[in-house]
């Protein structure tokens, strides 16, 4: 076999010839949108008023690639402020931000923490999504009972951690192209 140029093993071909049809079914769903869960904080009327806050889906930015879009997201993790298009919220928390692909299928999540970014591990099989959706539904449900008995802090907790874990639910045309480009990132 030559160094230069190794012929690949059955295996290998199906593999390589796997992600590279993975690789041109990722590129035409391109832009990526980076969407952020998270909270906008208000006053209740002046500056002298007490703060609430109130759970807010925003859409960040598009990006040309999955790569750019990561150093995005890890950009973003690192400011202090968040501009999310509301004039009236006084600040904005990030919780969890979501990549989606131009078909809206989702192909990475991560959590910010401390001026980083936990990425959400992709899962690796159709199985281990059903037993994520399986725990994240349970923990919504808890969430509903904790918000009928108005334990509302507890049940924006539940749910938030079932968002973290539905971070997990890459599309399976992204799984393995997310993993990739996770671990060229780290």
């Amino acid at each position: 076999m030559n160094a230069l140029f190794p012929i690949p093993t059955p295996t290998g071909f199906h593999a390589a010839t796997a992600r590279a049809v993975a690789a041109l079914a990722a590129a035409r769903k391109l832009p990526l949108r980076v969407i952020c869960l998270g909270e906008a904080r208000y006053l209740e009327g002046d500056h002298h008023s007490s703060a609430y806050s109130a759970p807010r889906t925003v859409t960040l930015t598009e990006c040309d690639s999955l790569d750019s879009t990561i150093a995005t997201v890890e950009r973003l993790a690192r400011q202090d402020r968040i501009e999310i298009g509301d004039d009236s919220a006084v600040g904005f928390l990030p919780r969890l931000f979501i990549v989606h692909d131009d078909e809206q299928c989702q192909v990475l999540a991560g959590e910010p923490c401390g001026g980083t970014i936990r990425w959400c591990d992709p899962v690796a099989s159709d199985g281990e999504a059903r037993r994520v959706v399986e725990t994240a539904s349970r923990l919504r449900g808890e969430a509903s009972i904790e918000a009928a008995s108005n334990n509302h802090d507890a049940a924006r907790t539940l749910r938030f951690r079932a968002s973290v874990l539905e971070g997990r639910l890459v599309h399976p045309d992204w799984r393995s192209t997310a993993r990739a480009a996770l671990l060229a990132a780290a």
